[in-house]
């Protein structure tokens, strides 16, 4: 078994894996703008906005769930069962979605393509609960970085030989499937005795029905994210969703920080809440708060000051000329850096039901927001849209922190 390191290191190498991640995942948006096309684009991001609820209600959150298990009430086993029966259920869902709707023959190849890799991601990060349970994180970054690298490799392989974006995807599709089955496997038996699979199906269907609120939250919190992007591709178009798809993907980018902060420390603040130490539990969460807002503050002048020389670099020119969409993306990022936070906190106080409501007000903020702003304002109201979603679950997850933190020492599950 390998040897539990400090808090600090998994940082440095959470910190470090998800910055080349996001790096090279841009990359591949980056190279898609620059040698094909805004429409191009626009279908990558269709596909991603299609694919990620279904894929994300599937999950159920069990990576987050099993990295805060602190009581050992389910095995690696019991998590990695339901895990591969969500999978393979989203990728029946995204395939019947993707063949009953009205897109184009490309945009539902792209959509079955990602959905693919959404799949094998699935089962890598269920892998990752297991590592960050055991406070290993060196080891998912090393994952990351390979995943990022090998993909990115073969995307730009396969657009070389074949000079057909569709074959690329399918290049780095390839690359995360080999590091889940050349490295992510292996670590995994580290840890674990055989079987990884179990048919105690009284004790997956309870895993089912705790996790079931978790996985209703982040199907939400992505449509919450991806609903203008349905509005963008019904009321402007493909096109000027791509733009939209490759802005924000910074914001995707950018989000891999706080993502590596709070994978981090979850485990941690899962301890801290378990065993009644508050004094800890606060000073831990106000440190993930400090950073992930100093970061979104860092991200916001930037995008301010530098914007279209930002854009005309990375992107085309073209792009340039939507700097002040880049400034309203950049304040997105505050509020869900800072929501992130949060939600991190409520998830470690293994806090799940009371977080449904949260998301189902972002959810119709969200949708009201995008009937109201998206087709008049373009593609700053659809912005406009996500920073007010992002607000409001700011201030409710506040609130809901606020009450956890008065019952610390009354630590039911699911409260």
């Amino acid at each position: 078994m390998g040897k539990k390191i400090s808090l600090k290191r998994n940082f440095k190498w959470m910190f470090a894996a998800n910055l080349l991640y996001a790096f090279l995942q841009w990359l591949m948006l980056i190279i898609m703008a620059k040698l094909g096309n805004e429409e191009l684009v626009g279908y990558y991001t269709l596909a991603l906005a299609a694919t990620t609820p279904i894929m994300l209600f599937f999950s159920f959150q069990l990576r987050g769930i099993q990295a805060t298990d602190a009581r050992d009430d389910y095995q690696f086993r019991d998590y990695f069962s339901l895990r591969v029966i969500g999978v393979f259920l989203a990728l029946l869902v995204c395939i019947a979605v993707s063949f009953l709707s009205d897109y184009s023959f490309e945009a539902k190849i792209i959509i079955f393509l990602i959905a693919i890799s959404k799949m094998i991601e699935g089962i890598s990060d269920v892998i990752y609960g297991l590592l960050q349970r055991h406070e290993v994180m060196n080891k998912v970054a090393v994952s990351m970085i390979s995943r990022g690298a090998i993909s990115l490799l073969l995307f730009v392989l396969f657009y070389w030989v074949t000079r057909n974006f569709y074959l690329a995807i399918l290049g780095f599709v390839l690359g995360w499937l080999l590091v889940m089955l050349f490295y992510d496997f292996p670590n995994a038996m580290k840890y674990i005795d055989k079987p990884y699979l179990t048919f105690n199906y009284n004790k997956l269907w309870r895993l089912f029905l705790l996790a079931l609120p978790l996985g209703a939250i982040m199907m939400m919190g992505a449509l919450s994210t991806n609903i203008p992007r349905y509005f963008i591709e019904n009321y402007l178009s493909i096109e000027q969703l791509g733009i939209f798809g490759a802005i924000s993907y910074i914001l995707v980018g950018a989000a891999r920080f706080t993502t590596a902060i709070s994978q981090t420390v979850s485990p941690r603040l899962a301890k801290y809440y378990a065993s009644g130490n508050k004094g800890a539990f606060v000073k831990l969460l106000a440190l993930v708060l400090l950073v992930n807002g100093a970061l979104g503050m860092v991200g916001l002048a930037a995008a301010v000051l530098f914007g279209e020389p930002i854009l005309t670099l990375v992107y085309t020119e073209s792009y340039a000329v939507y700097s002040d969409l880049f400034v309203w993306v950049m304040l997105i990022s505050l509020f869900s850096f800072l929501g992130s936070a949060l939600g991190v906190g409520a998830t470690s106080m293994r806090i799940f039901t009371s977080q449904v409501p949260i998301h189902i007000t972002k959810l119709v903020v969200t949708i009201i927001c995008s009937v109201w702003l998206i087709e008049d304002y373009g593609l700053n109201g659809a912005a406009w849209t996500l920073a007010v979603a992002a607000f409001v679950s700011m201030v409710f997850y506040t609130t809901l922190i606020h009450k956890g933190l008065k019952n610390i020492r009354q630590v039911e599950v699911g409260i």
